[in-house]
């Protein structure tokens, strides 16, 4: 039976360089990958956009109305970016990864920005052009926010502990307040620890038992929290050592009760946007339908 000694310096070497050529080559890998994923679904979208540029010269060398070949491609994009909406609610039976939905959305979006572009040109006239107008670039403007939000929430969902379902966030917070409800109960017995009642009766019932402000649940930020918890350490001077673990407490709990206001703001501002962009991208296709019928009424051919 043969054993193995330990290996010499140039085999060592051999190994490392071997070892260090195998990392760079899966690192080429991912990098190639990923910029598959970003270059493939460009390179579809501009060849539908030539394809629906190639459309509108087709029907304007026909002599027809160009305006109807952009206008049904266009039409047919917003459709497609309303499919998103209808795989969102498909819990039974759902076709498809979600994330792969979301991206070709994205795309799709993209693809709709160049196609009004080549419809609408820059300056509109008419109120029902205006209104198509302000809608669809409301729409762009809508899903760009809704895209930011989302790419955000994960880290900042993240940064406030384990997350909770959002129907399950008020269960929770009526918890959190029943318990320091009975904590600020058990100090106002004591005359070492009556501080800490007091200051819940004055400062803190409310922050337990109200939602936060609208403007807190647009835009969440931790400046009262540490104002809150701030306020509650000074306490210590006035209690005993009992009264500085309730106090401490109190503190785990305010900390977790303003964890479930921030995770509630953040899955409400997504739900919110998501909201905003699906109602605009629907009372667009309302005006397109109208717009649709009164240019086949008017125009003089198509």
């Amino acid at each position: 039976m043969s054993t193995s000694g330990p290996l010499s310096t140039p085999q060592v070497q051999t190994h490392t360089a071997a070892n260090s050529v195998a990392s760079s080559i899966r690192n080429y890998r991912t990098l190639f990958v990923r910029m598959g994923h970003r270059l493939l679904p460009m390179a579809i979208v501009v060849i539908a956009f030539m394809m629906i540029r190639g459309l509108r010269d087709h029907s304007s060398a026909r002599m027809g109305n160009e305006a109807f070949a952009t206008g049904y491609a266009l039409a047919s994009i917003c459709v497609l970016l309303m499919l998103l909406g209808i795989r969102k609610r498909m819990f039974a039976n759902p076709v498809g990864r979600l994330a792969i939905w979301q991206r070709t959305h994205h795309y799709l979006g993209l693809l709709s920005l160049a196609a009004y572009a080549l419809h609408a040109g820059g300056i509109t006239s008419g109120w029902l052009e205006s209104a198509l107008a302000i809608f669809f670039w409301a729409i762009g403007m809508s899903g760009l926010l809704s895209w930011y939000v989302n790419r955000t929430a994960p880290k900042l969902l993240r940064a406030a502990g384990p997350q909770i379902l959002r129907h399950d966030i008020p269960r929770r917070c009526r918890e959190i307040r029943e318990q320091a409800y009975q904590l600020a109960l058990q100090s106002a017995g004591k005359s070492d620890t009556a501080a800490l009642a007091d200051h819940f009766g004055a400062s803190l019932s409310l922050f337990f038992s109200k939602r936060r402000s609208l403007f807190y649940r647009l835009s969440p930020t931790g400046s009262r929290r540490r104002q809150m918890l701030a306020a509650l350490e000074n306490l210590d001077r006035y209690l005993s050592d009992d009264g500085k673990d309730q106090r401490k407490q109190m503190s785990q709990l305010l900390q977790e009760k303003d964890d479930m206001d921030f995770q509630s703001a953040i899955q409400n501002r997504v739900r919110l946007c998501a909201a905003m962009h699906a109602w605009l991208l629907g009372g667009f296709l309302v005006l397109t339908i109208a717009h649709v019928l009164i240019a086949h009424r008017f125009a003089s051919s198509w």
